[in-house]
């Protein structure tokens, strides 16, 4: 994996949120410091992250995500301010600046709006500034009634992956790898450390998010590995719980689950 020069790196709500609602403030400053880390060492990094909804609901001290579309945008409004606010302060621990960029999906229709929105990121990184992207859902409202193709960012982070040719997207969630089975059920389910195409076998094996804070899954995380795989990239999925792992995947250690044709 020595050619991992430009990296995706995609955080999803239960990375940073438990199950309890509680933000999980150590595992934020992990991240901040193993990005500013790669960064440091010549490697380019954009993060996409989710969340937002996640952290608003501790500060509104909600125990359950709201139904109705106004009451999820307005919480989705509070919480990226207090997202940011968090990424800010742990990487400027590290002394490492980073940029806000909010997208929404038409920006990938549109060939003017999808170059500024490339050439804001490559200035950025020209900058050596880490982009955090995500999502802006208090406009796109699609995804909070989970219509939208985007999916809990994960094929957000795809289409973002193959938009700035990046070398790789790794995506940290709540489980090790892909596993054969839910693990989490059945216990002579074994993790699949490398898939070479997304098959319905490996549908059918997949594992859903044990949150419940977020929109997603492994069924989304599959979605976004063939969007990668078919633009002959690949992808990498490994537990969020601790950053770190990032390190290692970049110096080609089994970790996870790699995703990436033969």
């Amino acid at each position: 994996m020595e050619n991992w020069q430009r990296i995706v790196v995609k955080v999803g709500t239960s990375t940073i949120v438990d199950g309890d609602g509680q933000i999980k403030y150590s595992v934020i400053n992990r991240l901040a410091q193993t990005l500013t880390s790669l960064q440091k060492s010549g490697h380019e990094v954009v993060l996409v992250t989710s969340g937002a909804i996640g952290v608003a609901m501790q500060q509104m001290q909600l125990q359950s995500r709201p139904k109705e579309i106004p009451q999820q945008q307005a919480l989705a409004a509070i919480g990226q301010t207090y997202l940011m606010s968090l990424y800010n302060q742990s990487f400027a621990f590290y002394q490492q600046m980073i940029g806000q960029v909010l997208l929404t999906y038409d920006v990938f229709d549109n060939k003017v709006m999808l170059e500024n929105a490339i050439n804001a990121v490559e200035a950025l990184l020209a900058e050596h500034v880490i982009p955090i992207i995500n999502e802006n859902d208090v406009i796109a409202v699609d995804e909070l009634d989970h219509q939208h193709s985007f999916g809990d960012n994960d094929r957000l982070a795809a289409i973002v992956t193959h938009e700035l040719r990046a070398d790789g997207l790794i995506i940290l969630s709540d489980v090790d790898a892909l596993y054969t089975a839910n693990p989490t059920i059945d216990a002579t389910a074994t993790p699949i450390r490398h898939v070479t195409a997304v098959t319905d076998d490996i549908r059918m094996s997949a594992t859903g998010s044990v949150s419940g804070l977020g929109t997603g899954g492994m069924s989304t995380k599959l979605l976004a590995a063939e969007l990668v795989m078919a633009h002959r990239g690949k992808m990498v999925l490994i537990n969020g719980a601790n950053p770190a792992l990032i390190l290692d995947v970049i110096k080609g250690e089994a970790v996870g689950t790699l995703f990436q044709g033969e």
